[in-house]
């Protein structure tokens, strides 16, 4: 297969000729903009073609077009072998009737996108990509927040998000809104009828790139590497899972970093590494300099969720993390319960933020029935911690938390500034003296842009400027 890569620049051509496995078409790069095959025309319906049910596509959707998904009709296809762009500033809307027949988020209408070749959609920060409901009647109101969130429509799941197959190419996702994910799988495929994950990937040969990014409401995991090498970076999670679900959920046949993310109101945990599915290598995550708001409060699984977990041989390292008011601190399973133990010998663990307003915080710094010891390196390390100590000063978020928060409800970023105020007690306590996974290649397009390395301030915003951008 052959590539015919061309960049223009000040008017000079440069071509290159390569071979590679990403796709069988030809791509071009022209005024930094990436394209794979022909443009799918403006305006088109991506999982229908005349009326078709369902469609396979290929080829590039053009920078500040708008496209739909349409509940009435099945998944849209990336066929093995085949590559679709998403190029910056492009909207694709699910659109469908609101209620009755063929109504958006409903069995069988909730239509995703099914990649079993690459998807590379590559939003830029001047230009991000959309992916959202078009009506804006079914859309969550900020205005109401908080919100009840068994109400409230972030957590409808109306579309079936980006789904990977087994033997998929590389899935990579750059500045752009996915929302309204967690949509019910069909009831002829796989695992029908159950809520879908937002971004799924399970082919252990690609890389997977979440980058920059904004995953907003989603019924289940948004964002589970089951496969593959993975870089997960300077991301906002805002109100996953409803009633379960990781913002990310790391299985076996997946390795790779976590750095520079927000996380608010998550059901269950922010990050966990579990070594289920059979697949080598072993499930692991480097989870680093994240910053995690009121995590763990919606899940129906008594004593799950809460904020970083590793358990069932999952390993890794989390470092520099800020965890405030979650369910849990950080959790080490030791194989107590229903829950296998992690793989204790290769994980190293240490420089967490913990604050808590109350003592139902504060004494799951660290979690009981786990196995997390205290680090020297922490700051409110021990379930001793007396309440409200060492606010972490962001510049606009309110702690201590107002008598009588409903922290289930307490799951949006609204108007808050998670950057941390000059004399933070987060800030120059960062610890650097540890390697990062780096398991995908750094590139524009087939890569990641920038593996952050680690902060020397706690939690995902640096004073310097660098790290979580939104």
């Amino acid at each position: 297969m052959k590539y015919i890569l061309s960049l223009s620049l000040t008017g000079l051509v440069l071509f290159f000729v390569s071979c590679g496995k990403h796709n069988d078409q030809d791509v071009t790069v022209s005024n930094q903009q990436f394209s794979a095959g022909s443009f799918i025309q403006a305006g088109d319906t991506l999982n229908s073609k005349s009326g078709s049910n369902g469609r396979a596509i290929k080829g590039t959707l053009q920078s500040g077009k708008t496209y739909y998904l349409s509940s009435l009709y099945a998944d849209a296809t990336i066929n093995a072998g085949d590559t679709l762009v998403v190029q910056n500033g492009v909207s694709v809307l699910v659109v469908g009737p609101a209620s009755g027949a063929g109504a958006i988020g409903t069995q069988d209408h909730a239509p995703g996108i099914v990649v079993n070749g690459t998807f590379l959609c590559l939003g830029t920060k001047d230009k991000p990509n959309w992916f959202t409901v078009a009506d804006a009647s079914l859309k969550s109101d900020p205005a109401k927040d908080p919100q009840n969130p068994s109400t409230d429509p972030a957590f409808k799941g109306y579309w079936g998000g980006i789904q990977g197959g087994v033997g998929s190419g590389d899935i990579i996702i750059k500045w752009t809104h996915l929302e309204y994910t967690g949509g019910l799988a069909p009831l002829n495929g796989p695992k029908p009828g159950t809520n879908r994950y937002g971004v799924f990937i399970q082919s252990p040969s690609a890389n997977f790139v979440v980058e920059d990014s904004w995953l907003y409401g989603c019924a289940n995991d948004v964002v589970r590497p089951a496969g593959g090498k993975y870089e997960i970076f300077r991301n906002t999670f805002e109100k996953i899972g409803l009633i379960a679900g990781e913002c990310v959920n790391v299985k076996s046949g997946s390795t790779g970093d976590i750095g520079y993310n927000l996380v608010v109101g998550g059901t269950g945990n922010a990050f966990k590494a579990a070594n289920a599915g059979g697949l080598s290598p072993q499930a692991s995550m480097i989870c680093y300099n994240n910053t995690v708001i009121t995590t763990g409060y919606r899940q129906a699984k008594a004593g799950e969720g809460g904020s970083i977990d590793f358990e069932q041989a999952g390993r890794g390292l989390a470092y520099n993390n800020i965890l405030v008011n979650c369910a849990y601190g950080l959790g080490i399973r030791g194989g107590g319960g229903s829950v296998p133990i992690a793989d204790t010998a290769n994980i190293r663990y240490g420089y967490t933020y913990n604050y808590g307003d109350g003592t139902d915080f504060t004494t799951q710094f660290l979690p009981v029935g786990f196995i997390t010891v205290q680090q020297a390196s922490d700051i409110n390390g021990g379930n001793a911690t007396t309440p409200g100590a060492n606010n972490p000063r962001f510049v606009n978020y309110p702690l201590p938390a107002a008598p009588g928060t409903n922290f289930s409800a307490a799951d949006y970023v609204g108007s808050f500034n998670f950057r941390l105020a000059s004399g933070s007690p987060a800030i120059g306590k960062g610890y650097t003296a540890f390697s990062v996974a780096a398991v995908v290649k750094k590139d524009a397009v087939f890569g990641v842009t920038e593996v952050t390395p680690p902060g020397k301030d706690l939690g995902a915003y640096q004073s310097d400027g660098s790290g979580n951008q939104h």
